[in-house]
């Protein structure tokens, strides 16, 4: 059964006022911008006052807990030679380590040299290399003919 042109019409008219209304409603943080630390430190004027989504490796010896919290972390993050300072103010998850890969939530302080965030996701690489060990040896076992 075709559409009438007064009913395409009308349906094209609604479409476009729910996208007119979501586009008007949207707090513009619906979806988070995702990049590396390297881009971070490149240009940090470009994302200053917008919560991102940075990812990095936590630099060796770097982790410093303040004494008498249980969520007040501050380390560094790096990728690609390039370097920039966290403040964690939440508890990190169980795979945080240093030498570990992180993906971070949060702003860029004023100053665009610290990283300030509240959320984090973690990479245990020990447990990915002994799974990438285990899977590469069982390839590399002769065949049985």
């Amino acid at each position: 059964m075709a559409l009438g042109t007064g009913t395409k019409i009308g349906l094209a008219t609604v479409i476009a006022g729910a996208i007119g209304i979501m586009v008007a409603l949207d707090p513009g943080e619906g979806v988070l911008e995702y990049v590396y630390v390297d881009k971070v430190t490149e240009d940090p004027s470009r994302f200053a006052d917008r919560t991102i989504k940075v990812h990095g490796t936590v630099v060796e010896g770097s982790i410093k807990q303040k004494k008498g919290t249980t969520g007040d972390y501050r380390f560094v993050v790096q990728h690609q030679g390039q370097r920039l300072a966290v403040h964690y103010t939440n508890i990190p998850p169980d795979t945080f380590q240093e030498g570990g890969e992180v993906i971070l939530t949060g702003r860029l302080n004023a100053a665009g040299d610290t990283f300030e965030s509240e959320e984090m996701s973690a990479k245990c690489p020990s447990k990915y290399e002994n799974e990438a060990k285990v899977a590469g040896g069982a390839e590399s076992l002769p065949s049985k003919t």
